[in-house]
């Protein structure tokens, strides 16, 4: 197996445990137990632990980045933003909402999964931006700073997911939507 292809199949099992387990609970042992390999092997891989949880959060991060942003792809500019929208709100107590959570205290006591943390954050503030911008030059938005407009709307509607972490329902995360979209129309003027 070559070098990336066997830090490949660490980060897919560490990936595993963090999502069943949390990611503060997982320790190298229950890595190198669930991967089947020893604990220097992983080390052989990864400089220290934190460098792997890093690396394992920001490929979860991006392959969650790319199932929300896949089916935005071509959609109108309000209902790409609605999609967006919705999907950044929890219906259920799924274990990949909690990982977000877990790698944010996380990184508090740890500056490099920060950077990587707030990385990610500007990922999905760009894109978000970016269907503003789209709906921007399709008159459907009025906008002087997307970017600026899509800070906002992420802040708004991350403070009502982690809300929903705590009860989530569908009904719950309804009435979120309706309350950021108040908020949405009137930052987007839309039309």
């Amino acid at each position: 197996m070559s070098r990336t292809d066997r830090k490949d199949q660490i980060i897919a099992a560490a990936l595993e445990l963090f999502l069943s387990k949390g990611f503060a609970a997982v320790s190298t042992r229950d890595l190198a137990d669930h991967a089947g390999l020893s604990r220097s092997h992983i080390y052989h891989y990864f400089s220290d632990w934190n460098e792997l949880r890093r690396e394992a959060f920001v490929r979860f991060a991006n392959e969650q980045l790319d199932a929300v942003g896949a089916p935005l792809v071509g959609l109108p500019p309000l209902e790409a933003l609605h999609g967006f929208l919705r999907d950044c709100l929890p219906v259920s107590a799924e274990d990949s909402w909690a990982l977000w959570l877990d790698a944010w205290d996380e990184a508090m006591h740890d500056t490099a999964l920060a950077e990587a943390y707030q990385k990610v954050d500007e990922q999905w503030q760009a894109m978000l931006a970016s269907i503003i911008e789209a709906g921007v030059q399709a008159q459907v938005f009025q906008c002087a700073s997307p970017a600026r407009a899509a800070r906002q709307i992420f802040a708004q509607i991350m403070g009502y997911a982690d809300g929903l972490l705590l009860r989530p329902s569908a009904e719950a995360a309804a009435a979120a939507m309706d309350e950021v979209m108040e908020v949405v129309e009137l930052l987007l003027r839309i039309r």
